[in-house]
């Protein structure tokens, strides 16, 4: 599986995210993120369902909390990361792929 998977915003702008395990340490940056279930069939092909659509300003600390097992229980397995330090942009591509995930 490549670590990487583009997600087309409701604009039909294209945005690179890395997917990591959802248990993995994330980057001390800003950024979006999207939380997936991800599953692959038996021809290797990986499909990723968006689960919620969010940005912020510290992705190292998203799961401080201990939420990744009320995630794992809504069926989530993978988060996706794009590093976005500029606010506006950010927010502008959380916006975009909600709008065309409806999130």
């Amino acid at each position: 599986m490549s670590p990487f998977i583009t997600l087309t915003g409701q604009s039909n702008r294209e945005y690179v995210f890395t997917a990591l395990p959802l248990n993995r340490k994330l980057p001390n940056s800003a950024g979006v993120y999207v939380i997936t279930n991800t599953i692959s069939n038996d021809e290797g092909q990986v499909h990723h369902t968006p689960l919620q659509i969010e940005s912020c300003h510290d992705l190292s600390k998203l799961f401080e909390e201990g939420k990744i097992q009320d995630l794992r229980n809504q069926g989530a397995n993978m988060i996706c990361v794009k590093i976005e330090e500029v606010t506006e942009t950010r927010q502008r591509i959380e916006q975009d792929l909600k709008a065309k995930y409806q999130l």
